[in-house]
Order: structure tokens, then C-alpha cells, then sequence
């Protein structure tokens, strides 16, 4: 019997990972999002968004993929746990048309889209994602939840931690470390290291404010 794959979260993330599982020749079964009253596409999954649906979802699945992109690293890490915790398998999704280089190891949960390149002896945590064109150079340390954002640049030897999010076009130069839950603003040239939970902006790349979301962590 074909394995069930789950989907948790209904709009564009969940688009590119249906497209990309459409390429390996399978499909998800179910896609549940809490928030939508319908999936932002047309697919041929089983959409809920009942949490009494979930229940089943979960026990009719084999693997799981978390679709929630942007700068919600902890929620995805955090939604990833509780699947595992209910003896659901975690995929990786990386396009055929991305390079990882042979020397690098990654964790569960990787989804790395077309262009995304990873150079020699990387290490990356779960639950990442590399978006379109995005480059991590030699040695760099990616901790989980972390999403790199389209053509985004990061240079030899950096630390991302736990959760930081880095937009689209910005550049982190070599030895820098991102702290636990920073975001980087689009386009920001990274020149020096930066504490948990700032957002920094610009060129070179100043404090704007503290990254104070807060989190909705009830799932069922």
C-alpha cells in the first residue's frame, strides 16, 4: 500500500511541496489547515481544517510534512515534534534541481527548492528550508527551523542558530553568528553578529526591533 502523506498547512508552501512531491511521482493524501476554509490550490488531497478531521489524519498517515514558511521556524520545529511524538515519519523534499554536496548532513524536515545550493562540510539542523537560489558557502552551522530565503547569500564558516530567518537577497559574510530566533531583513549585508531575537535591517545591517511573536501551540 502506498504511503498517506500529511500536509499541515493549506497555502503556498504546501503548493511547492505538492508540486515537488508531483515530480517524485506522488501526491499528499491530507492537508489540514486550521485557518483556511479551503487550500490555496487544487489538489486531490483530502482538505480539512476540523481538528476532529486531524485526529484521522494523523492515524490514517504515514509521513508528514510541515508547510509553514516565513519567519515561523519555531512553530514548524514545534508542529514537527508533535507529529513525531505521534509516530508519524518526518520527510525531506529537495528538488532535483538543487545541489548538496556530498560532504554535507541535514536533518529531517528539509524541503531545499530548485537553485538552492549547499556547499562542502555543512551541517543543517531539522525543519529548514532553502528557498529559490539561496547558498550556504563551506562549514556553515544551520541550526533547526531555520528558513534562508530566495538568492540569499551566507558565506563561509557562519553560525545560523535555532529558528533565525534570513530574506531574500541578503548576504551573511564569513564567521558571523545569527542568534537563536533572529530575522534578517531583505537584503541586509550581515557585517557582525547578531543577538537572539534581533531583527536587523539594511547595509550594513542595524537593530530595528525585537522579534516578539508569540505563538498559538495548541494543535489538537
Amino acid at each position: 500500500m502506498k504511503k498517506k502523506i500529511l500536509l499541515y498547512g493549506g497555502k503556498s508552501t504546501a503548493l511547492i511541496v505538492s508540486e515537488m512531491l508531483k515530480e517524485k511521482k506522488t501526491k499528499p493524501s491530507f492537508i489540514y489547515d486550521e485557518y483556511l476554509n479551503k487550500p490555496h490550490f487544487k489538489t486531490n488531497g483530502v482538505f480539512s481544517n476540523d481538528k476532529k478531521d486531524l485526529k484521522k489524519f494523523i492515524k490514517d498517515s504515514h509521513d508528514f510534512f510541515v508547510c509553514i514558511g516565513m519567519m515561523d521556524g519555531f512553530l514548524r520545529d514545534y508542529i514537527s515534534k508533535f507529529f513525531i511524538n505521534k509516530k508519524l515519519n518526518p520527510i525531506s523534499i529537495v528538488s532535483s534541481r538543487a545541489f548538496i554536496d556530498k560532504s554535507v548532513s541535514y536533518g529531517h524536515g528539509l524541503l531545499a527548492m530548485p537553485n538552492s545550493f549547499v556547499h562542502k562540510h555543512v551541517n543543517i539542523g531539522n525543519n529548514c528550508y532553502l528557498n529559490v537560489n539561496s547558498v550556504i558557502d563551506h562549514e556553515c552551522k544551520i541550526g533547526h527551523g531555520v528558513h534562508i530565503m530566495g538568492a540569499a547569500y551566507i558565506a563561509g564558516r557562519v553560525t545560523v542558530n535555532d529558528y533565525a530567518s534570513i530574506g531574500a537577497n541578503a548576504t551573511i559574510l564569513p564567521d558571523i553568528k545569527l542568534g537563536k530566533g533572529c530575522i534578517v531583513g531583505a537584503g541586509s549585508v550581515v557585517t557582525k553578529d547578531v543577538a537572539p531575537g534581533n531583527i536587523v535591517v539594511g547595509n550594513p545591517a542595524k537593530f530595528l526591533k525585537k522579534n516578539q511573536k508569540k505563538y498559538n501551540l495548541t494543535i489538537l
